[in-house]
């Protein structure tokens, strides 16, 4: 037989939580075996998604079950279990990572000087996806083909525009509304993952051009004449 995949999307049907135990109510055996088996399956889910997230990060983008049950010691019959098809595992791989992203997107005071805010933006884009690029752009493949992916990524989306509109508030206030939004969402697209994907690792720039690279396309947005009146 051939290696073992993950069988076409099907629906999945939530079971519902057994209720916990009244307070001063006996503790049975079956309960203990119950409560074990919750554990040795949460140990499993955690081992599988670890091992998909490191196999990613050695830029694995599409391992095999196989792959992944070599690197979890996990059997594919358990995975299988636990995610049903592909696009499973890839969203809760990239819905558990991406809770570690909020901390690289911090506000940023719109009343600093505009090196400050500009430099600070870029830190923490940089911050971002060096540490996380990899998991990023699978979760952005896996994208199109899944409705939680999709939503996690327009909630990270629109709080770098957000992020934008308060650290330069300043300097979008010279343009009326339409125009504002356009400027936003231009500095959003320089500053964003696809720009550091390009800078790091089809240009191969280090770390410090791939930085004033980026920070110079913010400038050229947001320091232009050719937009400095009200349109």
């Amino acid at each position: 037989m051939g290696e073992m995949e993950w069988p076409s999307r099907r629906r999945m049907v939530a079971k519902a939580a057994a209720p916990a135990p009244r307070e001063g109510a006996e503790i049975k055996p079956r309960d203990v075996k119950v409560d074990g088996r919750v554990a040795r399956s949460q140990r499993t889910r955690a081992a599988v998604l670890d091992a998909l997230i490191a196999l990613i990060e050695e830029h694995q983008l599409r391992p095999s079950a196989r792959m992944i049950a070599e690197r979890s010691q996990v059997s594919t019959r358990s995975i299988f279990q636990h995610f049903p098809d592909l696009e499973t595992l890839f969203a809760a791989a990239v819905q558990r990572e991406s809770n570690r992203f909020g901390q690289f997107i911090r506000p940023i005071a719109a009343d600093g000087p505009y090196d400050q805010r500009a430099g600070e933006l870029i830190a923490q884009r940089f911050g971002l996806f060096e540490d996380s690029g990899a998991i990023y752009r699978a979760g952005i493949l896996d994208r199109p083909f899944s409705p939680s992916l999709q939503f996690t990524f327009k909630v990270i989306e629109d709080a770098f525009r957000k992020q934008i509109e308060v650290a330069f508030k300043v300097e979008l206030a010279r343009w009326r509304s339409e125009r504002r939004e356009v400027v936003v969402r231009q500095v959003a697209a320089v500053t964003g993952f696809h720009t550091w994907w390009a800078l790091r690792w089809i240009e191969k720039l280090d770390l410090d051009d791939a930085r004033a690279t980026m920070a110079a396309a913010l400038d050229a947005l947001i320091k232009s004449t050719k937009v400095t009146k009200r349109v």
